[in-house]
């Protein structure tokens, strides 16, 4: 599963304690069958068994309409399954019961952004990144760099400074920091990002491919073909191994 996506699921289950009191006997038992169901919602997500958990969050949500747990949850798997509009709503459902949560402005900004409406995605990053108490804040500045990379990356390049200030090594912020520098053809930073990110413990296509580019700028052809050799071995299958084969000797 995507670590991404784990986090996500994880940090809703250690919000849910199986106690609570209410004031009725009734509203208890209710509120308590409801955090079970998410419980079980959010375990059937994490294997990516949509249905069944689609099933357990909605009878979470019809015992108990305001917990926001539940809400996370249905919000999730509807991203998940392609119903973004059923995905904001129990966003926004999420955010009426819990209006102080770091963790979901991130994740509601996170998909904010997928949905290409990066303007409202910084607002919830920001507010995420700001909120005192939250535990990784690195990561939505992280994230608020990632999402506006390519529609401003001059303030892109600030947020993923931010995190860079708090967690030197965050990845995401090394990766787009070298993104960013590549695209403005400034290599020797390129580079330096690069070396920082460690493409030897882990890498991806377009980072491959932007060594190899940022090396043969830097007029070091020897590393550049070791770059491209990794490309075409270790994504065979991808756009960029398929550029850089047909350059290659």
């Amino acid at each position: 599963m995507n670590h991404a996506i784990f986090c996500v699921l994880a940090g809703l289950m250690l919000t849910l304690g199986l106690g609570g009191c209410a004031s009725a006997e009734k509203r208890a038992a209710d509120h308590n069958a409801a955090r079970i169901n998410t419980q079980l919602g959010l375990s059937y997500a994490e294997r990516g068994q949509y249905g069944i958990a689609l099933d357990k969050l909605k009878r979470a949500v019809a015992q108990d309409a305001d917990l926001s747990t539940a809400h996370q949850g249905l919000a999730f798997v509807y991203q998940q399954t392609g119903q973004p509009e059923l995905a904001e709503k129990h966003y926004r459902k999420a955010l009426s019961g819990a209006p102080d949560d770091p963790a979901l402005f991130n994740n509601f900004a996170v998909f904010l952004c997928g949905q290409n409406r990066p303007l409202e995605a910084e607002s919830y990053f920001v507010k995420a990144a700001r909120t005192p108490g939250y535990a990784t804040p690195e990561a939505a500045w992280s994230n608020a760099g990632r999402c506006l990379r390519r529609s401003d990356p001059a303030r892109a390049e600030r947020y993923l400074r931010e995190a860079l200030k708090i967690r030197p090594d965050d990845r995401i912020a090394l990766a787009e920091m070298a993104r960013i520098s590549y695209a403005q053809q400034q290599y020797l930073r390129t580079r330096a990002f690069l070396q920082r990110y460690d493409l030897r413990t882990q890498a991806s296509p377009d980072l491959l491919l932007i060594a190899v580019h940022t090396e043969a700028a830097l007029g070091d052809p020897d590393n550049a073909q070791r770059f491209a050799q990794r490309l075409v071995l270790e994504f065979p299958e991808s756009a960029e191994a398929a550029a850089v084969a047909a350059q290659m000797p």
